[in-house]
């Protein structure tokens, strides 16, 4: 007789931040802070408890502002080492019965964070693929919470590089046999953003053209991004300077506000205003 028990689906996701443990585990646990950056893409959180004790509660309330769709979970944390560990349960409002298990450690790597999120017991495959794709979206917004809250953005420095193709698998191929890099998906409305990492690094992304009308007839083309302190109030002054408007200025979930311009001698440059979504 086979007395094997079949193993539950689960996920692990390692992300380095630029940040020490303790301003890692008090971004993932203050509740003023959660509401910052918990969720994918963009959705409002109404309410955020975390009591990081063994006993105490965990419960966020979300709402996408698409649609007005309601989002709560909630559970008992188990395990609390400040600054170094949480373990928690983990349970949708809507299916109570499907709880899995929650646990992040925080581990010091040199001046930074090495934070590793396990999330396990979960009911099906389909449920971890879901909840991978949520985490990968939350640590985005997490990762940019974390490198500009409290700062001023970093003004006329370059930023971010971007590939905007029409076969985002076939560029993918490409730049990862040539130079070695990973990518991760980053679901947006509509498609899926791929961001380009270098080890623990994350140095670009990749755009699919296809999601966009107005790319229509443009070419396959790298874009440089520069970070401004008021995307809307220097794009009215390039404007007024002589450029001219690719892409109007719109929010990107974790990422910040951005614009796309063409400067008087025909080249393309975006702008943008890091800040947490």
């Amino acid at each position: 007789m086979d007395t094997a028990v079949a193993t539950k689906p689960s996920l692990t996701i390692r992300r380095r931040f630029r940040a020490p443990p303790a301003r890692v585990f008090k971004a993932w646990t203050e509740p003023t802070q959660i509401a910052r950056w918990f969720g994918p893409g963009k959705i409002d959180i109404l309410e955020a408890v975390f009591e990081a004790r063994a006993g105490g509660r965990f419960f966020v309330h979300g709402r996408s502002p698409d649609n007005g769709e309601d989002h709560r979970v909630a559970g008992v944390v188990q395990e609390a080492i400040p600054n170094a560990k949480v373990v928690y349960t983990w349970a949708w409002q809507s299916t109570p019965e499907r709880e899995s298990l929650v646990t992040v450690e925080f581990k010091p790597d040199g001046e930074g964070t090495l934070l590793v999120l396990t999330h396990e017991q979960f009911a099906d495959d389909g449920a971890r693929d879901r909840h991978n794709m949520g985490w990968t979206g939350a640590l985005l917004k997490l990762e940019t919470f974390l490198h500009t809250d409290g700062a001023p953005p970093p003004h006329g420095k370059f930023v971010w590089n971007e590939l905007n193709t029409r076969d985002v698998e076939a560029a993918k191929n490409f730049l990862g046999a040539s130079l070695g890099w990973t990518f991760e998906a980053s679901p947006m409305p509509g498609f899926t953003y791929w961001i380009i990492r270098r080890g623990d690094e994350r140095i670009g992304g990749i755009f699919d053209m296809n999601a966009n009308a107005a790319c229509k007839g443009v070419p396959e083309h790298w874009l440089t991004y520069i970070a401004v302190d008021d995307v809307d109030a220097r794009l009215k002054a390039a404007l007024a300077a002589g450029a001219r408007e690719g892409r109007p200025p719109q929010d990107i979930p974790g990422v910040g506000r951005m614009a796309v311009l063409q400067q008087p001698g025909g080249a393309m440059v975006a702008w943008l205003t890091p800040k947490p979504m």
